[in-house]
């Protein structure tokens, strides 16, 4: 069994939040399990942040999730 697996760079374009959000050593955004960084009320996900796996599908549940988490914080400010 062969295969191809074609990958398009592994330095995360995070350049514009550096000093303001907290970044690891490969200058990808820390998060938690809700997809939130340092700052309340920014979320991050995909590529840029920190979850071990780098693949499109991974990256598009981490987006759901940071969604929700988002959302949760909006509610939470509401109340």
């Amino acid at each position: 069994m062969q295969g191809v697996f074609i990958e398009t760079g592994t330095v995360p374009s995070t350049d514009f939040v550096e000093g303001l959000l907290e970044l690891n050593e490969k200058g990808e955004i820390e998060v938690d399990c809700s997809c939130g960084t340092s700052v309340p009320g920014a979320f991050a996900a995909g590529d840029v942040s920190n979850i071990p796996e780098k693949q499109i599908i991974v990256a598009a549940g981490e987006g759901a999730k940071a969604a929700l988490g988002a959302y949760r914080y909006l509610l939470k400010q509401k109340s």
